[in-house]
């Protein structure tokens, strides 16, 4: 579980900050923002699901301890895999450069 915590954490960290640090320069702030925004709520509301799915899944059984330590570990997988990926569809698909010549 340490050594789990101990690689999770700084990738999480990592992730995270590189998400809202490289955001795209050439799209409006406002719109860029605000999929920031959306992309966040979902990944904390997703680990938050995992959550209660897990304290529902071992509250009843001998190892109803552990659950809050398993949500972190999900947790901590969770958010920085909903950013990674929302990253990638900021930058590739939803504010991506045009490339070649304009058709304008």
């Amino acid at each position: 579980m340490i050594v789990a915590l101990l690689v999770l954490v700084p990738i999480a960290g990592v992730v995270v900050w590189a998400f809202f640090r490289l955001s795209p320069s050439g799209a409006q702030s406002s719109t860029v923002l605000r999929f920031n925004l959306v992309a966040l709520v979902v990944a904390l509301a997703l680990a938050a699901a995992w959550s209660v799915r897990t304290y529902l899944v071992m509250s009843p059984t001998v190892d109803a301890p552990w659950w809050p330590v398993i949500s972190v570990l999900g947790a901590l997988i969770i958010v920085p895999l909903v950013l990674g990926l929302a990253a990638a569809l900021r930058t590739f698909v939803l504010f991506r450069r045009s490339i070649g010549p304009s058709q304008h």
